[in-house]
């Protein structure tokens, strides 16, 4: 999985405005993007009061957009430090398949991706703390699911070592909400 070299002490503005179109061309390259040919993706970021969207068109061309767009494919909200730990690695994985464009560029992922609408609460635990994470889908509130899990078996699933299935069946994972959201998710996360 591709991932972006961010140093620690980074800022937000300058992961997105610096790090991201500096490495974009090295991340994607050698990758099929040909799923995202004649397509506009747009991934959003809205960490705590700022928000970025990455558009990405034919898989080859990056522009930042500074303050997000309406009904992003994807948004991800979370808090400043979060966002900050998972960008330098120090919670490596959380959300690495959310920010890779190699990831979304799957042709499988990328119709799941197109094809799912609602919100994903995510709470995810460490060490008692919880780190709040939301992904909406489409732009579309509803359907609604909560998950609720560790961050490690979080980061797990996000590895491919075990899936939701498993972690619900071992009591793991709780959920509350659409079921059908649920289900469809089980390929996106």
């Amino acid at each position: 999985m591709a991932k972006f070299k961010v140093p620690s002490g980074v800022s937000v503005n300058d992961f997105f405005e610096t790090h991201v179109p500096n490495q974009f061309k090295e991340i994607t390259a050698g990758a099929n993007l040909s799923s995202l040919a004649g397509k506009e993706v747009h991934l959003q970021f809205n960490i705590n009061d700022q928000k970025y969207c990455l558009k990405i068109k034919d898989g080859a061309n990056l522009e930042v957009v500074k303050g997000g767009v309406d009904k992003p494919l994807l948004t991800l909200s979370l808090s400043e430090q979060l966002f900050l730990d998972a960008i330098t690695g120090k919670l490596e994985g959380m959300i690495d398949r959310f920010t890779d464009p190699v990831e979304i560029a799957d042709p499988m992922r990328l119709k799941n991706l197109m094809e799912t609408k609602g919100t994903l609460n995510l709470n995810l635990k460490q060490d008692g703390n919880s780190m709040p994470v939301t992904m909406i889908f489409n732009g579309e509130a509803k359907p609604s699911v909560d998950i609720s899990l560790e961050l490690q078996d979080w980061i797990a699933m996000q590895n491919k070592q075990t899936t939701g299935q498993n972690l619900f069946m071992n009591g793991k994972l709780k959920f509350m909400g659409d079921m059908v959201l649920l289900m469809k998710l089980q390929t996106l996360i």
